[in-house]
């Protein structure tokens, strides 16, 4: 792991580079892993995660925002749902799209860059799992991707302190035993994990307290937000909550009014 140097934010062109570079080479066993828990009892607690804060009265307009392997694309898809789901990565997208198939689940994928072009109000619902961390520029972002909620429309972000240990040198120091103490459970983490330190220092989320930070920021916003803390015991078999043990998954709610 790397010695903690912290910087300011901001990711050039060769750091995004390296960004999309690392997520090529991690495309196929980051499906691998995502469609593990989509044929599990793990996809029924997701689906749960979802869809118990969504009113499916009829087949709404999905967007699923950096869709890596399709996972919640697909399980939206899969209950009648008209599904776009989007990416930066192109390995990814086809990983997606293959998953897709192979599920039986009809999806629009589509390869995107930073800001999304679709028109302003046009999904009923928004998703997105980890990725709102990695974002260069979060305020405007999540603004525009609430631009494209139609009235009454919900947004539903899941996220973690991923890099919570590129904070502080107290954080780091916590980190590295804490990693220790997960791989004497013999938990593997992917071996080339680390070398993200470089890029996610540079990036504003990692210096944010999250989710305190989502919610102050929709409060300005004026918008309304809900947070559901630590659903790693509803999302998570016995093996990943070790894993995830110092990363609780986080949902932020965000409703726009009719």
């Amino acid at each position: 792991m790397m010695e903690l140097q912290v910087k300011e934010p901001c990711m050039s062109n060769v750091q995004e580079a390296f960004m999309n570079e690392y997520w090529d080479e991690r495309s196929s066993s980051y499906s691998d892993m995502n469609m593990r828990q989509f044929y599990s009892s793990r996809r029924e607690a997701w689906e749960n995660a979802i869809f118990s804060h969504v009113r499916e009265d009829r087949s709404l307009k999905v967007l699923d925002i950096g869709t890596g392997p399709g996972f919640f694309a697909i399980l939206s898809a899969l209950r009648g749902h008209d599904v776009t789901a989007v990416d930066m990565n192109g390995n990814m997208l086809r990983q997606a799209s293959c998953n897709a198939r192979m599920a039986g689940a009809q999806v629009r994928f589509e390869q995107v860059g930073h800001r999304l072009l679709f028109p302003k109000e046009s999904f009923d619902l928004i998703l997105s799992r980890d990725v709102t961390w990695t974002l260069t520029d979060p305020k405007t972002q999540l603004r525009d991707w609430f631009d494209l909620l139609k009235p009454g429309g919900k947004m539903l972000y899941f996220d973690a302190e991923w890099n919570y240990h590129l904070k502080n040198r107290e954080n780091f120091e916590e980190w590295k035993q804490i990693k220790r103490s997960i791989e004497s459970e013999g938990i593997v983490f992917y071996p080339k994990a680390g070398i993200l330190d470089e890029v996610a220092v540079t990036l504003p989320m990692t210096h944010e307290d999250r989710p305190l930070w989502d919610q102050k920021f929709w409060s300005r916003e004026g918008r309304s937000c809900r947070i559901y803390k630590n659903l790693n015991p509803y999302i998570f078999n016995r093996e990943e909550q070790i894993h995830y043990k110092a990363h609780p998954v986080f949902l932020v709610e965000v409703t726009r009014d009719r």
